[in-house]
């Protein structure tokens, strides 16, 4: 009996930990699609503007749209959380190259992780870490 009712506890759970894994794929491929778009108005839009580095990131993020072609892909490595907040663990790789010098390319890659929150029905980042991946390019 007790094996049954966890049974059908787990298999009420399941749907949930799907819908919150396509939420954190949603998010981040607008993240993803906005960076590679050049649109950093629409990036910054799925960020809580009181998260921390919130400014940093815009600073960045805008630079880089201003002044660098941008690829951007990212794989979910792992996730976890409740219906309302999720914590995951990316695979996030950037190409850039600059628009002023076509011999400028630089890659980046790096494991990065973000918390989203759910707000009303909108899913919002709430933290990023390492920002440090947003910083403009630097002729080498």
């Amino acid at each position: 009996m007790i094996a049954r009712l966890l049974i059908l506890a787990f298999l009420t759970w399941l749907p949930l930990l799907a819908d919150a894994e396509q939420d954190i794929t949603d998010v981040v491929s607008t993240l993803a699609s906005a960076l590679s778009g050049n649109n950093p108005q629409l990036f910054m839009k799925s960020l809580d503007r009181d998260m921390p580095g919130y400014r940093q990131i815009e600073r960045d993020v805008n630079a880089l749209s201003g002044d660098t072609y941008i690829g951007c892909s990212v794989e979910l490595i792992s996730n976890s959380g409740t219906p309302a907040a999720q914590t995951a663990d990316l695979d996030w790789y950037m190409s850039l190259k600059s628009q002023q010098d076509e011999n400028l390319i630089e890659r980046r890659r790096t494991k990065v992780t973000i918390k989203i929150e759910k707000r009303g029905k909108k899913w919002v980042v709430t933290s990023f870490s390492p920002i440090s991946i947003f910083a403009p390019m630097t002729a080498k």
